[in-house]
């Protein structure tokens, strides 16, 4: 079969096709030819690899034109005398472009470590510590980048703002350690979520240790009013305040040592009105072994109903009259401030005071430390105790709540 050896011409080329030529060979560029396949011909530079006779495919004619295909030959050469195989080179371009088209933003990458997370987790615990961590500290400031784009350098930058950031109407995370710790910690673990998914080759964020870029922060920790008379001075100064729905939810939790959560995210759904006692599912509460029954004395009942004029079309039993909403995160805090109690007492505090007065009057109400700790939802005893222990002393912690509030309430 004749061969054109010659540097080829458009014209040269549409007699040889005319011909039925099987192969068009270029003089000009050295293996570069045009070669005969169903469709039409079709532009390949020959070349020799390794030892290996390769062929590398520049185009189909006459979509790719002569002065075009001698280019693309040439720079394959280039490839070449670099001892870089163009077809490999050319895979890998591919590949690049492929995963540049396909490439994730963060803000893609939230959404969909969200859905996974909210299935494993409780609504409330959701929405505070994910939902919430994401919309004021990560995404802001990552959101709109490509996850590839995201190295260790960039995510201390963003660790390191993480303190300095004031939430509205919330105080208690500004210039804390501890709230830029949370953060990492959430990143690390969706960085390990796009790992595991392969939209990531390694983690950016493993080998970041909050201690080595930000001061360790020193916790101001209230000790816990043990004193009687001090302690009865501070539900007193609770049941005279001037704002009778912070009063009431604030004796709420004096009366119950209830976390502050708990407080906050007490609902309706909650209450079983037939027997009086309000049932936590164990995925709202701290420790979630099991559901928290709380039993309801009288006074819990009329504080509770109080609020029916308020709250009882809505989720929570709480609200605030100024949003109508659920009370805030900042609300107890605030309140404790409002009457000076800041310094002396905190809202977590009844827990400690209640657990080490209760125990302390063990002779007065003859009430065991069992019924204590389970008016506290903690754990008794080892994994044998609990398996046998069957029971979460309701009757009984209905007579120590009785107890315990004559005890605050005696001023005598």
């Amino acid at each position: 079969m004749p061969k054109v050896k010659e540097p080829l011409t458009d014209k040269k080329i549409k007699a040889e096709i005319k011909k039925g030529s099987k192969t068009i060979t270029d003089g000009s560029v050295s293996g570069l030819g045009l070669y005969k396949i169903k469709t039409g011909y079709v532009w390949r530079l020959r070349y020799t690899y390794g030892g290996k006779r390769s062929y590398y495919s520049i185009g189909e004619y006459p979509v790719v034109g002569l002065k075009e295909a001698r280019e693309m030959a040439r720079e394959a050469k280039l490839l070449l005398e670099k001892d870089i195989d163009p077809n490999e080179h050319k895979r890998k371009q591919q590949e690049e472009l492929i995963r540049r088209q396909n490439r994730k933003t963060i803000i893609d990458l939230i959404d969909e470590y969200l859905e996974i997370k909210k299935q494993n987790v409780s609504e409330a615990r959701f929405k505070k510590n994910y939902v919430g961590t994401f919309k004021n500290y990560i995404t802001p400031f990552i959101g709109k980048r490509y996850i590839d784009d995201i190295d260790k350098n960039i995510i201390i930058s963003l660790i390191k703002e993480v303190p300095k950031i004031r939430l509205k109407n919330a105080t208690k995370t500004f210039k804390k350690t501890y709230k830029a710790k949370e953060v990492l910690n959430i990143i690390k673990d969706m960085f390990e979520f796009a790992v595991d998914n392969n939209y990531l080759e390694y983690n950016p964020a493993i080998s970041v240790k909050i201690d080595k870029i930000l001061p360790k922060h020193k916790e101001e920790h209230i000790t816990a009013v043990t004193d009687e008379e001090k302690i009865k001075e501070i539900y007193q100064t609770i049941l005279k305040m001037s704002n009778p729905i912070a009063s009431k939810i604030l004796q709420f939790q004096a009366l119950t040592a209830l976390r502050n959560g708990n407080i906050r995210n007490l609902k309706w759904s909650y209450i079983n009105w037939n027997k009086n006692i309000i049932i936590f599912p164990k995925e709202s509460m701290k420790t979630s072994h099991s559901d928290f029954r709380l039993p309801l004395t009288d006074t819990l009942i009329d504080i509770i109903k109080y609020f029916e004029q308020f709250s009882k079309d809505k989720e929570y039993v709480f609200i605030s009259l100024q949003t109508n909403k659920q009370i805030s995160e900042n609300f107890l805090h605030y309140h404790y401030k409002k009457i000076k109690l800041k310094d002396i007492h905190s809202p977590h505090g009844w827990r400690s005071t209640f657990r080490t007065i209760v125990a302390e009057k063990y002779k007065e109400h003859k009430i065991p430390f069992e019924v204590i700790e389970s008016q506290l939802h903690h754990k008794i005893g080892n994994n044998v105790t609990q398996a046998y222990l069957r029971t979460d002393f309701l009757e009984e912690r209905f007579n120590l709540l009785e107890w315990w509030e004559n005890f605050l309430s005696d001023t005598i």
